[in-house]
């Protein structure tokens, strides 16, 4: 009975248990079920919120947009009135400018053009500043005002009134070493600017004054000196009405060392050569000086028998022939006559011969010029002559070479050829009056 009981108690409360885990699982899904309505209503509601504020957003932006557009159509209206009376008031502009208009024009254009004559001038360095308001008025498409065409007219009258003035004062100075230093400056008008006696040039570029490597030849640079130390009202001192044109084709050019370098080998071949005549010519000269003298002194010493001067060697030969036949002492003055000669003539064959070799070795050096000035045309073309400069100048340089030392060597050859034909000719009369004393001795 007891096992009967416990059965039947134990599936009376096995039905309770599973009633009560279903009430629970009931109720959890109840539970569930409010909180994920809950969680439903709560995002619908920040839904809801969300899209009033961006309908809210949206009709602001709506609201802008159409003010903006109104606001544009405002200023549309406006720009085009603005336009409109732009136009009316530059037509009555015009209208009223008249003439006034060509004069604008012109201003502008001789703004323009003055501009880099006041750029260029050296009068910039002491009135800066000028060069850039030209300039910008040239370029400007308004019209000027009263102040603009006034610092105009002030800006050329500068220039003027400076280009009569002599203006010392102390500038920065490149160096040639390239660095700068603080120097005395004098400035001529608008020609010269120099610094002791050294010529400057004013570089527009940067604004600076540059002390020239090579400076121009020696008169100048005394005169300079004298200009820049004195004191004086009135001075004479080199101007350069290029305004730096000449100076710079003056220091660019080369000088008689470099000219002689151009020539190259050929070149310094005939100064060579022209320095050895030169050197014949002068001993040649001085030993007929010197027989002009001894002749001259023995003519006044009569019978004397000098053997160290040419009169006395001839004397010599007369004494010394003893055969009274007066043919025999006609050869043998002949033949010492010919011996003199050939003693006063020695050395100007050969400076005859250099004479005419010079210039055909300037014709040499002109050859080989011109066919390295054709090897340069053949490899590079004509496109830059600095290319061919070399070629022209040896063969220009060659033949003036050449005629400068032929020339004064023919000139001094001829001198001593006739000086020394005048020296024979006396030693001829001298030898004359010798035979005619032997002869008219014998007679007697």
């Amino acid at each position: 009975m007891g096992d009967g009981r416990c059965g039947r108690g134990a599936r009376h409360c096995g039905g309770e248990c599973a009633n009560s885990d279903l009430d629970r699982l009931l109720e959890q899904v109840r539970q569930e079920a409010t909180t994920e309505a809950r969680h439903d209503d709560e995002r619908i509601a920040r839904f809801a919120a969300a899209r009033d504020e961006r309908t809210a957003l949206l009709n602001k932006s709506r609201a802008e947009r159409d003010a903006a557009n109104r606001r544009a159509d405002e200023m549309r209206a406006q720009y085009s009135a603005n336009e409109q009376a732009l136009r009316e008031r530059d037509a009555r502009l015009v209208e009223v400018a008249g003439d006034l208009a060509d004069l604008f024009a012109i201003m502008r254009q001789t703004a323009v053009s003055s501009s880099s004559v006041v750029r260029n001038s050296v009068v910039s360095i002491e009135n800066g500043g000028r060069a850039e308001f030209l300039t910008a008025l040239g370029k400007s498409d308004r019209t000027p005002a009263i102040a603009d065409i006034r610092q105009f007219w002030l800006a050329l009258l500068t220039e003027m009134n400076e280009s009569g003035k002599t203006i010392r004062s102390t500038q920065p100075v490149v160096t040639p070493d390239g660095s700068i230093r603080d120097m005395d400056v004098v400035r001529v008008g608008v020609f010269t600017i120099a610094s002791g006696d050294r010529f400057l040039r004013y570089l527009p570029e940067n604004g600076q004054l540059l002390e020239l490597s090579r400076q121009p030849s020696a008169r100048h640079r005394r005169l300079l000196a004298a200009f820049t130390s004195a004191t004086e009202d009135v001075l004479p001192v080199p101007l350069d009405p290029s305004k730096g044109a000449i100076l710079s084709l003056m220091v660019e050019s080369p000088d008689l060392r470099e000219q002689i370098a151009q020539g190259g080998v050929i070149g310094y071949l005939i100064l060579v050569i022209g320095a050895i005549g030169l050197g014949l010519i002068g001993s040649r000269a001085a030993a007929l000086w010197i027989d002009g003298r001894r002749l001259a002194r023995a003519a006044r010493e009569a019978g004397k028998a000098d053997p160290a001067t040419p009169l006395g060697r001839l004397r010599k030969t007369a004494e010394e022939t003893t055969n009274p036949a007066p043919d025999i002492l006609g050869v043998r003055l002949d033949e010492q006559l010919a011996a003199e000669s050939a003693r006063l003539h020695r050395g100007l064959a050969t400076v005859a011969v250099l004479a005419t070799v010079c210039p055909l070795l300037g014709l040499l050096g002109t050859v080989t010029g011109m066919i390295e000035t054709f090897q340069s045309m053949t490899l590079f073309g004509t496109g830059d002559p600095k290319l061919m400069s070399g070629g022209i100048s040896e063969a220009l340089v060659t033949t003036e070479l050449g005629l400068a030392v032929a020339i004064p060597l023919v000139l001094l050859h001829s001198l001593v050829t006739g000086q020394a034909n005048r020296l024979i000719e006396d030693l001829g009369q001298h030898a004359s009056e010798l035979f005619s004393r032997h002869v008219n001795a014998r007679a007697q």
